[in-house]
């Protein structure tokens, strides 16, 4: 079993502590291309697995994330912009400032406030 599925799997056991494990693991990943592996199987997971994927998501602050976070402030999910929008701004990332832009005027609004936060903490920085 790959390690997406048996996060996905730990998310959806009826343990609270499996899934609360499995959303710290989710905030643990530091490699680019499984975190776009996850963000990529989200799109078929219920509402309540794609709010656990995004707790885990809203603790990054590595920049070496930075790639596949900018590439999903563009999915179809609002949970998913929501908590990459927070995970940029945790970040700093500057790179990731005109896509920021771009969803402080988002169709939902939390995704708007979280990415306009995320662009005040980019711009505490420099």
């Amino acid at each position: 079993m790959d390690e997406i599925t048996r996060i996905l799997r730990d998310l959806k056991n009826s343990d609270w502590d499996v899934r609360q494990n499995a959303v710290q693991h989710i905030g643990e990943i530091r490699d680019p291309e499984l975190l776009r592996k996850l963000i990529i199987r989200l799109r078929i997971e219920k509402w309540h697995i794609r709010e656990a994927v995004a707790a885990g998501i809203r603790s990054y602050s590595d920049l070496a994330l930075a790639e596949p976070l900018m590439d999903a402030l563009s999915s179809d999910d609002d949970i998913i912009r929501d908590a990459c929008a927070r995970a940029l701004g945790n970040m700093r990332c500057k790179k990731a400032e005109k896509l920021l832009e771009t969803a402080a005027s988002d169709p939902d609004c939390r995704v708007r406030k979280t990415a306009r936060i995320a662009l005040e903490q980019i711009q505490e920085r420099y």
